[in-house]
């Protein structure tokens, strides 16, 4: 693949990782979707902390060149070579506008041979395993949700495990499903409730409250990606626009 100019919108940042060539510092990786409304995984996109941390956020449009990775087969997958922020962000209801038609289920991205995709879940009950109370600072927090990702649960684990059991909304197939939650911004906020309750149960009982009254006044969609050694499923983030938002076409400039 050449080099190739893009300009996205970013859906999800994913957890920052200590850089392990190339630079020195951190990098991150971002889904993001374009004009063509085709869902891309970004990575690597550089920065340091202490310096400005990631100079983007979620919905800011950021120019990307990139070319195919090395390593990574999978077919939405790019490798950043470098990045620049246009410095205007979507409103939520084109993001919206953006990612509906892509809505779908997991066994329909599964027969597709797809590894990022859109969901609208029928949450069913929610898993909340808390294996550490003092984790809570950040880099070392990011360090450990980055050591689980490498590793594998079996000889990882994250302070705070958030576990969905979900129905894919529309899809008579679905059977049933538990994922893992790896959204950046909900780990931020289970992040700040252990450094301020440090008791399990009440870690928990915080976490369940904060989620419940998320999805009161906003609706839920899981932007879903795959693991890149095990090919399982994993919320990469949440998208969380108000519930009864209409929807106006304004993408004429995208």
């Amino acid at each position: 693949m050449r080099r190739e100019k893009e300009e996205i919108a970013v859906l999800v940042r994913a957890t920052p990782e200590k850089s392990k060539k190339d630079w020195e510092g951190h990098a991150v990786g971002v889904i993001g979707i374009n004009k063509h409304r085709e869902l891309l995984r970004l990575y690597p996109l550089g920065f340091r902390y202490g310096e400005g941390l990631v100079d983007f956020r979620k919905n800011d449009m950021l120019e990307v060149t990139v070319t195919k990775p090395e390593h990574d087969i999978r077919w939405e997958s790019r490798k950043v070579l470098s990045h620049t922020n246009l410095g205007k962000s979507l409103r939520e209801r084109e993001i919206k506008e953006l990612i509906l038609p892509l809505v779908t289920s997991i066994e329909r991205l599964n027969i597709e041979g797809a590894s990022l995709g859109v969901i609208k879940p029928e949450i069913q009950n929610i898993e909340i395993r808390v294996n550490s109370t003092e984790a809570y600072d950040r880099q070392q927090y990011f360090n450990l949700m980055g050591d689980f990702l490498e590793k594998g649960e079996k000889t990882a684990r994250m302070p705070v495990e958030i576990r969905f059991y979900f129905r894919c909304e529309g899809e008579k197939a679905c059977r049933g499903h538990k994922v893992i939650l790896f959204d950046w911004e909900f780990n931020e906020t289970v992040r700040n409730i252990i450094r301020d309750v440090h008791k399990p149960a009440a870690v928990e009982k915080k976490v369940k409250e904060h989620f419940s009254d998320l999805i009161k006044e906003k609706e839920l969609y899981f932007i879903m990606g795959t693991h890149f050694t095990y090919g399982t499923w994993m919320i990469t983030g949440l998208f969380c626009p108000e519930k009864n938002g209409k929807i106006q076409s304004s993408l004429s400039g995208f």
